[in-house]
């Protein structure tokens, strides 16, 4: 993840006697290429670790961080960037600096933690220390720190987890995207076709079992930070793990991959067994992402992958599979390339229709 990255290079270039500063966005106004929390270290000779925008803006904050990195009072850097820089992205942008020495130790139980256990991260407006303790009730979510009591907080820590349910040609594509985005990968397959045989390096975790139970045990149970997609080989397993999935509403996003058909199909299966009736099996339905991902017309393995990984970032930083104002290919306009038909909303139906289960 690049935010405990930033903090482990800033150790390390403490332990290695540099003068360290860290960079943080406090203030975010209009139209800004980053937002509250992006970080950035600077050492005292202008090495750099993370980035706080680029352009003018980055390099008056890593000037600001020489300087403190060698032992200048820390500073808050403030610009409008278009009035003041002639940047033509808009807005203003607030960046505390702050010496890193004396945040050491919340640097070392950063870096120690690895991301494994959640932590709330305090940085204070004035560029005092940062601070860091254990989440309490009222805390900020993953990815959205807020002001509060004259600092910056937010979550840092045990990444949100993507459970690939299959480990076929897209789960090989999207796992490295999501683990590179920060997720803690969990990948589950049976094996029966050799799936398990070769190495999956992106996986934090690797699953020998479709068994929804013996998954929930080896995971520690199922929370509101799970992703779980369906996307195994085989469409009679989708539907098996859909059925014993779908009830489980502490998980907070539940995907399948598949054509409008078959999706269609799954659906009539739900309802015969009833668990779509009344306004609970509604709104079940509807949470559901069937066929999973933002419709940008893939077709590959790797296409669908790339979509896929945009569906979860829009879940992760606004809180809904969807982007303003974008605009999807319409049924009808994918229905032309000879699929099962256009994912409305998804991936791209075209992969079951040209190559089936094998090109999943």
């Amino acid at each position: 993840m690049a935010r405990p990255d930033v903090f482990t290079q800033a150790l390390r270039a403490l332990d290695g006697g540099q003068g360290v500063a860290i960079a943080c966005v406090i203030g975010a106004h209009g139209s800004t290429p980053r937002h509250l929390g992006a970080r950035m270290a600077v050492t005292a000779d202008g090495e750099q670790w993370g980035t706080v925008g680029g352009g003018r803006i980055e390099q008056l904050v890593v000037a600001a961080g020489r300087e403190v990195a060698a032992g200048a009072a820390p500073r808050v850097v403030r610009q409008h960037l278009v009035r003041d820089l002639a940047m033509c992205c808009g807005g203003s942008m607030e960046v505390v600096v702050t010496p890193a020495a004396g945040s050491r130790a919340a640097l070392e139980a950063l870096v120690a933690a690895g991301g494994r256990s959640p932590w709330i991260l305090t940085t204070p407006l004035d560029g005092s220390p940062l601070e860091v303790r254990a989440p309490g009730p009222g805390d900020p979510r993953p990815h959205h720190p807020v002001i509060a009591g004259g600092a910056l907080v937010e979550r840092l820590g045990a990444a949100e987890r993507a459970i690939l349910l299959g480990l076929g040609h897209v789960a090989r594509h999207v796992g490295p995207l999501l683990a590179g985005l920060g997720f803690r990968v969990i990948a589950c397959d049976d094996g029966e076709t050799g799936a398990t045989d070769a190495a999956v390096p992106w996986a934090a975790e690797l699953i020998e079992s479709f068994d929804v139970a013996e998954i929930e045990r080896r995971v520690g149970g199922f929370t509101v930070d799970d992703f779980v997609l369906i996307v195994t080989r085989d469409h009679a397993i989708d539907l098996r793990l859909l059925e014993r999935l779908f009830v489980r509403d502490e998980i907070g996003y539940l995907g399948m991959i598949g054509s409008r058909g078959k999706v269609g199909r799954f659906r009539k299966r739900l309802e015969v067994r009833g668990l779509l009736d009344g306004e609970l099996g509604a709104v079940r339905w509807a949470r559901l992402r069937a066929p999973v991902g933002f419709n940008v017309g893939a077709e590959t393995p790797e296409e669908i992958a790339v979509a896929i990984a945009a569906e979860l970032i829009a879940v992760r930083r606004l809180g809904v599979p969807a982007v303003e104002g974008w605009a999807p290919v319409r049924a009808e306009v994918a229905a032309g390339h000879g699929s099962e038909g256009s994912t409305g909303g998804g991936t791209g139906g075209s992969v079951e229709g040209a190559g089936g289960a094998a090109a999943r």
